[in-house]
């Protein structure tokens, strides 16, 4: 195997053990079939492409909650803390696992490739306090916030299918991911944490909701490949069989969801603690 520390990029096999046991398949189900619909080609090439990206991005959220734990671990925070990172943890490896299953059920590549960096998740000089807030901010109240309105987007926008099953589970774990960043900072901000983390100040709190704002803004989150295709009444039927939606419409929302999160921010950030 390559070391990570030789390489700029890893591809790596969303595949299962073929372990057959009930005490395992109780803990770690195996994903329910998906019954695929007839498809052309190109929109099977870019359903695949479509799932590999939402794999992707959840396994990169298995090793970002990971750097979490093990923040909340060294700062000592209260315990319900550290077990509810880990209860995320899981959830983002229940997800990929799932993203990757719909690749299967369509035929596509279990190989997903990333950047290294995105599976080290290194920590930087920061103080631990300050990575946390980072995280807390950057991850937990913007990013996961709309990933969590982007996922009830696509359930609303889309047919009933197997596909719309496995988003709309992914959904039910994302209400904790999307209420875990805003809930912590205040209750940071409030005081009530004690000694085991400061509040740095609303203005050095805000600063960093803006930057970040202003970059998820700054994001192009649409492919034109997408684009060409639900430019084609046949290829968008067929993509929203298989849980992909409208991207302009998903754009709409992101934009909207990421201005809803500074709009909130703001709010809460100068209004009396």
């Amino acid at each position: 195997m390559t070391s990570l520390a030789a390489t700029s990029a890893l591809t790596i096999d969303f595949d299962r053990s073929g372990i057959v046991d009930p005490v395992f398949a109780r803990f770690a189900p195996p994903p329910a079939p998906l019954a695929v619909p007839p498809l052309s080609r190109d929109a099977r090439e870019a359903a695949v492409r479509i799932w590999a990206d939402r794999t992707r991005s959840e396994y990169v959220g298995v090793m970002i909650v990971r750097k979490l734990h093990g923040l909340l671990v060294d700062l000592n925070a209260p315990m319900d803390l550290q077990e509810l990172s880990l209860q995320m943890l899981l959830d983002e490896q229940r997800h990929a696992n799932l993203c990757s299953a719909v690749i299967e059920a369509l035929g596509g590549n279990l190989g997903v490739t990333f950047d290294v960096p995105e599976l080290q998740q290194s920590r930087t000089s920061a103080s631990l306090e300050d990575q946390l807030l980072e995280m807390l901010v950057g991850t937990y109240a913007c990013g996961e916030v709309v990933a969590h309105a982007l996922v009830r987007h696509a359930i609303r926008a889309l047919p009933k299918s197997g596909f719309r099953l496995t988003l709309q589970s992914i959904a039910k774990d994302e209400v904790l991911h999307a209420r875990f960043g805003p809930t912590l900072l205040a209750s940071i901000r409030a005081g009530v944490q004690g000694a085991w983390i400061d509040w740095p100040g609303d203005d050095v709190i805000l600063a960093r909701f803006e930057a970040q704002c202003r970059w998820m803004l700054s994001r192009d989150v649409v492919d034109d490949r997408e684009l060409r295709l639900f430019g084609n009444l046949a290829y968008a039927s067929e993509l929203e069989a298989v849980g992909v939606s409208e991207p302009r419409a998903f754009k709409a929302a992101y934009v909207a969801s990421v201005k809803r999160v500074r709009r909130d921010a703001r709010k809460a950030l100068t209004s009396p603690r």
